[in-house]
């Protein structure tokens, strides 16, 4: 079966479902000019996927964000195409803009190929018939590693803890990836992970302390074992996985052993961090795993 997608600036919805379900064999996307390196960085990481060595990558499809017409036209002579050899076709509405979507499902009306919806808001894959109308909802059941989501973002990973001194934070970062790990509540937990990745901008490398996922979300935990906490450590969690290094379904925690001022709890809150202090440590998987939602 072939999976069309549109494509957005997330790449999640476009992987999920090759993750979760085996009989999409090809897939082919459908990119703007602004859209299409999202779409060359979404054909790497699916080279580069063990789990998706199944899926053949068909030739990327050019189309435009803002004229429906050449839009519809373009993806009906696609899926024409496919239609003609015999192929079943499922068509992914989910990213891109909205005219890109209504082209979609006009260039589908009647075709008789299934819509999909990744609604990662509820944690459903939602099919349609070719007039629109919904006929399944499955739960997005997907087990992916760190490396996996990353690597859908463009990042080089690797690791590399044996090769530098100790540091005041290495007992930290054991402690919450002990715990992340004896939870069973995630699908991956990696320590001390160093990603890289470069862009228009230059160069980005950093190193996350602990990163787990869970069905398709990451989770980051950056881990300050120190006596007094300030917002530059907050903004530099922030730095490291903004959403446009990171994407939306990437969520961010904060792990001290510092006291924590009811002001820098605000900030955090405010930047979107879990931030967990001395006290809370015990509880940590949970603030990750609630990190993943």
């Amino acid at each position: 079966m072939i999976l069309v997608s549109l494509v957005g600036e997330q790449p999640i919805p476009n992987l999920l479902p090759l993750w979760q379900f085996s009989e999409f064999t090809r897939t082919q996307f459908a990119a703007t000019d602004v859209t299409r390196e999202h779409a060359e960085r979404l054909r790497r990481a699916i080279a580069q996927d063990a789990a998706l060595k199944h899926v053949e990558l068909l030739p990327t499809l050019a189309i435009d964000p803002y004229d429906l017409q050449k839009t519809r036209l373009a993806l009906a002579q696609a899926m024409g195409r496919h239609l003609e050899r015999g192929e079943t076709v499922c068509l992914n509405l989910t990213a891109g803009t909205k005219l890109m979507s209504l082209a979609a499902l006009q260039a589908a009306y009647g075709t008789g190929i299934t819509l999909l919806y990744v609604a990662t808001e509820t944690g459903q894959f939602i099919f349609l018939r070719s007039d629109g109308a919904e006929f399944e909802r499955r739960p997005i059941e997907v087990s992916i590693s760190v490396e996996q989501y990353l690597r859908a973002y463009g990042f080089e990973v690797s690791q590399d803890r044996h090769f530098r001194p100790p540091r005041e934070g290495d007992a930290l970062e054991k402690e919450v990836e002990n715990r992340l790990k004896e939870s069973g509540l995630f699908d991956d937990v990696q320590r001390n992970v160093l990603i890289r990745r470069v862009n228009e901008q230059g160069e980005v490398k950093n190193e996350l302390d602990v990163a787990a996922t869970r069905n398709g979300h990451l989770a980051v935990c950056s881990c300050k074992a120190v006596k007094e906490l300030d917002r530059s450590s907050l903004y530099e969690l922030s730095s490291v996985v903004r959403r446009e290094y990171a994407g939306i379904y990437c969520g961010k925690v904060l792990a001290t052993t510092a006291e924590v001022t009811d002001g820098l709890r605000e900030r955090a809150r405010l930047w979107g961090i879990e931030l967990v202090d001395a006290p809370q440590l015990w509880n940590i998987a949970y603030y990750m795993e609630r990190a993943t939602r």
